[in-house]
C-alpha cells in the first residue's frame, strides 16, 4: 500500500484532533530572547554578568574529580538537599530533614507538581491580584478556577481573602490552596508584613486550606529586614514552600526545591517520574555553595540589583507623567507602574516596541486580565546604563498616547 508522504506533514487538522482539551487553546510560548535593539523591561531574568562562571567551572572539576558517579547517575542530588537542610536551619531556624525537601526543575516545576497533587478540574485556587503570570498559566493549565484577591502596598488584603474563601465554600466550591509571593512580590515588589503573614496563616487554618508560598527572590534584599517565611511561622503543617537557585546562582542550572510536611513531600516525589532532578547540576551547585560561597555571592547580588532598582526609581521620577504611581520595592526584580486610567498598556505596547522599549502589560499578571493601565517593569536583566534611556523612551511613548487620547 502506497501513501502520500506529504499528507501527514501538510494536513494539520488530524494533529489538532490528537491534542488534549487542555492543550487545544494554549497561548503561544513565552519568547524571552527579545527583539534586537529594543531595551526590554519585560522579563525578570537574572543579570548575566553576575553568574559565577569561573567558580562553577571549578566546582564542576571538583565534582568530576571527587564524585563523578553520583553526579552522572540517576537519582536525587543528595549533597544539595543536605545543603538546603543546613542553610534553612541557619537562616530560618527550622529543624528539617531531607524528607522535608524535594529538588525540582526550578520552582516552576514545583508549582506544577503541587497542582498535580491537589487540583482536580474545577477546583479553586486563590491568588493575589496581580500575581506571577507563569503561576496563573500553570493553574489554568491544571484546569483550576483562579480567584483573585487584591493587594496593597503591604501585601494581600486579609479581610477580603477571608471573605472570598468563605463565599466560595458557602457556594459549595472546593478551595485547594492560597498562592502567595509574600516577599518582593512578582510583579509589584511589595512585601507582606509580619502581622499580615500571621493573619494569612490564621485564615488558612480557619478554612483548612493549604498555602503555597513562592519565595523566588529569597536573599535579594536591598535594605531593612523581611519577616520570617510563612513556612517558618506555620504551626499547623499548612504551608508548602517553593524556592529556587535561578535568581541567586544561575537560571540555566534549572534547580529549585519545595519544602513542607514529609507526608506531602513524599506524595509529590511519587508524582515526579524524571529519575531525579539533574544530579549533575545539583552536585555542582552543592559543591559551589559549600563553605559559605553562595551566601557571599548573594551579598554581591544585593548590591547589583539595588543599584538597578535605584536607577529605575530615579528614571521613573524623572520621566513619568503626572498621575503615574509606582512601588518602591525593598528587594527582588520588579517595580509595578500604574498609569492614568484612560491608557491601555496592551494597545500601547506596539508603539513602545517600535520606539525601542519593551515591557510586560499589567493584564498579563491577572487571571481576569484587568489592570489595563498597569505595567510590570523588570530591572534585573538590563545593563544599568540602559535603564535611564529606556525609561526616557517609555515616558515619551506614554505621553504621546496620553496626548492622542486626550
Amino acid at each position: 500500500m502506497k501513501t502520500d508522504p506529504t499528507a501527514s506533514t501538510n494536513n494539520s487538522e488530524w494533529s489538532l484532533d490528537l491534542l488534549s482539551h487542555r492543550a487545544a487553546n494554549l497561548p503561544a510560548a513565552f519568547n524571552m530572547s527579545g527583539a534586537p535593539g529594543v531595551i526590554s523591561f519585560s522579563y525578570g531574568l537574572p543579570d548575566e554578568a553576575s553568574f559565577p562562571a569561573a567558580e562553577l567551572a571549578q566546582a564542576t572539576a571538583e565534582v568530576m574529580r571527587d564524585a563523578p558517579g553520583p553526579a552522572l547517575q540517576y537519582g536525587a542530588p543528595d549533597p544539595l538537599l543536605s545543603y538546603l537542610v543546613d542553610f534553612i536551619g541557619r537562616d530560618q531556624g527550622l529543624e528539617l530533614t531531607t524528607k522535608n525537601l524535594l529538588v525540582t526543575v526550578g520552582s516552576s516545576q514545583a508549582l506544577g507538581l503541587v497542582c498535580q497533587l491537589l487540583v482536580d478540574p474545577g477546583d479553586y485556587v486563590v491568588v493575589e491580584a496581580p500575581t506571577f503570570l507563569g503561576a496563573v498559566r500553570t493553574f489554568l493549565n491544571a484546569e483550576a478556577e483562579v480567584v483573585e484577591v487584591p493587594l496593597d502596598n503591604e501585601g494581600i488584603l486579609i479581610e477580603e481573602l477571608d471573605q472570598t474563601i468563605t463565599d466560595l465554600k458557602a457556594a459549595g466550591k472546593r478551595v485547594k490552596f492560597i498562592y502567595t509571593i509574600p516577599t518582593f512580590q512578582n510583579p509589584t515588589g511589595v512585601t507582606l508584613g509580619l502581622e499580615r503573614r500571621k493573619a494569612l496563616l490564621a485564615v488558612a487554618k480557619k478554612h483548612q486550606v493549604l498555602v503555597l508560598e513562592d519565595d523566588a527572590y529569597a536573599g535579594l534584599i536591598f535594605e531593612g529586614e523581611v519577616p520570617p517565611w510563612l513556612w517558618t511561622l506555620d504551626q499547623d503543617n499548612l504551608v508548602l514552600h517553593c524556592g529556587t537557585f535561578s535568581k541567586i546562582l544561575a537560571a540555566g542550572l534549572r534547580l529549585g526545591w519545595i519544602g513542607g510536611p514529609p507526608e506531602l513531600i513524599s506524595k509529590i516525589a511519587a508524582l515526579k517520574v524524571d529519575g531525579g532532578t539533574s544530579p549533575f547540576a545539583g552536585n555542582i551547585a552543592a559543591q559551589y555553595a559549600r563553605d559559605g560561597r553562595l551566601e557571599k555571592h548573594i551579598l554581591k547580588l544585593r548590591e547589583i540589583y539595588r543599584r538597578k532598582r535605584d536607577r529605575t526609581l530615579a528614571g521613573l521620577e524623572r520621566y513619568m507623567p503626572d498621575g503615574a504611581r509606582w512601588t518602591s520595592p525593598q528587594g527582588g526584580f520588579f517595580i509595578w507602574l500604574e498609569l492614568p486610567e484612560r491608557l491601555d498598556t496592551v494597545k500601547m505596547l506596539r508603539d513602545a516596541i517600535t520606539a525601542g522599549v519593551n515591557y510586560t502589560p499589567g493584564p498579563a499578571c491577572f487571571a481576569s486580565r484587568k489592570g489595563k493601565n498597569t505595567i510590570r517593569l523588570a530591572f534585573s536583566h538590563l545593563p544599568v546604563e540602559q535603564i535611564e534611556p529606556g525609561l526616557r523612551i517609555l515616558g515619551e511613548v506614554i505621553q504621546r498616547n496620553l496626548t492622542a487620547g486626550a
